[in-house]
């Protein structure tokens, strides 16, 4: 049997073993982030004082399919965004930026709801 000290030695090597195997899962960082906006539509709807079935009629969507996006199922597309913006009175920014590259110089994208009206 193993004393609790020889145990304890172990499972820290064990640790600090599987932290440095650990690699970043694509699949949980999208979820992450959908869950992420799905969490800010909630909140801005909320304090408009709006319920999911008042946003989904508005934006021409079902409130099941509302409920799945603010859950974090999913990413809508830019024109659903629009539209969801629109049912709530807000307007949403999408920028475009390079990750670790301090040197490059970008302008921020904005698009505009009149430049998507036709997605």
């Amino acid at each position: 049997m193993m004393g609790h000290s020889r145990w304890e030695t172990y499972k820290a090597k064990r640790l600090r073993e599987m932290e440095a195997d650990v690699q970043p899962h694509p699949e949980y960082e999208q979820a992450g982030r959908d869950l992420e906006l799905g969490y800010q539509l909630r909140e801005i709807r909320k304090r408009r004082g709006l319920s999911q079935k008042v946003v989904a009629e508005r934006s021409g969507m079902s409130q099941p399919a509302l409920s799945r996006i603010e859950g974090g199922g999913g990413i809508p597309d830019i024109a659903t965004l629009l539209r969801l913006g629109a049912a709530m009175g807000v307007r949403f920014r999408v920028e475009l930026v390079v990750d670790n590259d301090d040197t490059a110089e970008v302008e921020p994208l904005t698009v505009h709801h009149r430049q998507l009206a036709n997605v």
